[in-house]
């Protein structure tokens, strides 16, 4: 994967400092280790946003919807149609 794209920061000197250390640790350039920490804490928020819990009586209501047989064909073609989708988390990596 080719970069092309220029991104622009500002930093104070101890913030540019504790990167530097950081990516010196790890062996790799300041730019990389920016990258990698930026893509992964992007690739968390997205999750966040994508991934969710239900409660006892949250799973119980779902579950009882998804077994109405007037709501399967429904919810099965909104089913589909969101496992289609694009993964954010897949782009770009």
């Amino acid at each position: 994967m080719g970069r092309d794209q220029v991104l622009q920061l500002r930093a104070s000197s101890e913030q540019r400092q504790l990167i530097d250390q950081a990516a010196a640790a790890e062996g790799v350039s300041r730019t990389e280790f920016m990258l990698r920490c930026c893509q992964e804490r992007a690739r968390d928020v997205l999750l966040e946003r994508t991934v969710f819990s239900l409660g006892d009586e949250q799973s119980t209501a779902l579950l009882n919807d998804l077994n109405d047989p007037a709501l399967k064909a429904q919810d099965q073609a909104a089913i589909q149609q969101l496992l289609a989708a694009p993964r954010p988390w897949h782009a770009g990596s």
